[in-house]
């Protein structure tokens, strides 16, 4: 008996190991059977912010998520959340996705996983209309004051390049730039797509780009432990890239043509 019931505690054993256990349901399981993607979004001009008087999404980011539910049979549930707050909600699962124009630095990587590029910027700079500007060295130059907003990123940046002209940090953008538009400064720095609504909605400034700038790209972001999820994006992704989606909404919310193909 002794002996039987140790022979079959042996082959349970054996079983266990030669018997392959199902794997484990990834989110898409669950985004497939509901029919329902939640994403989380943090308002911005142009990308994604919600009509006052319609009560719509509007922007690049919403026309992509109605163009996504069309093509993939989804739903998109929008989730408002803060800039502050978008990864943290990511990752306590309060929404699958972040998508509404993150940039994917190599520093928010550590925290979240990026899908491919659909779009991309530079570190830009905001002069006077007419000044003549066409090189870094027409800034770089002695007694030339440099804007940005002190203690972000394009103040280390900036910083770092210029070796004659002044890196100057200011409490806001507004305060900067007028600095610029009463000549005190010779330039605006930040990143070339806020930089280029700002030239549009003021005709006394345009946008200039550095050659020497340095570029960075806009995605989606998942969790590390979603790899099914970061697939789907970015099949997507790659579909609407080479149909040429995202150039056309660049063209329709007057994006720069660097957006949509990047450096030039």
């Amino acid at each position: 008996m002794r002996k039987s019931l140790k022979l079959m505690v042996t082959m349970l054993v054996l079983l266990a190991f030669l018997v392959p256990m199902p794997a484990s349901a990834g989110i898409m399981e669950k985004i497939s059977s509901e029919k329902v993607l939640r994403v989380g979004v943090a308002p911005w001009k142009n990308f994604i912010q919600k009509n006052i008087k319609t009560g719509e999404y509007e922007g690049i980011i919403a026309d992509d998520l109605k163009n996504f539910e069309k093509e993939t049979g989804i739903k998109v549930e929008i989730n408002e959340t803060t800039w502050g707050g978008m990864i943290a909600g990511l990752q306590t699962g309060k929404w699958d996705a972040i998508m509404n124009g993150l940039g994917a630095t190599v520093q928010r990587s550590v925290a979240v996983a990026f899908t491919e590029s659909y779009g991309n910027y530079a570190e830009a700079s905001l002069i006077r209309t007419g000044d003549d500007v066409k090189s870094f060295a027409d800034l770089d130059k002695k007694g030339n004051i440099i804007a940005c907003i002190g203690g972000t990123s394009a103040q280390t940046l900036w910083t770092g390049k210029f070796k004659n002209a002044k890196v100057k940090g200011y409490s806001d953008s507004t305060t900067a730039i007028l600095e610029v538009m009463q000549g005190r400064a010779k330039a605006f720095m930040s990143d070339s797509l806020v930089n280029a609504f700002r030239a549009e909605e003021r005709e006394e400034l345009e946008l200039f780009i550095p050659e020497n700038t340095s570029w960075f790209y806009q995605a989606h972001a998942v969790r590390y432990s979603d790899p099914d999820l970061l697939a789907f994006l970015n099949t997507y992704i790659r579909n609407m890239r080479v149909r040429g989606w995202y150039d056309e909404l660049g063209a329709k919310y007057g994006m720069p043509a660097t957006w949509a193909k990047g450096k030039p």
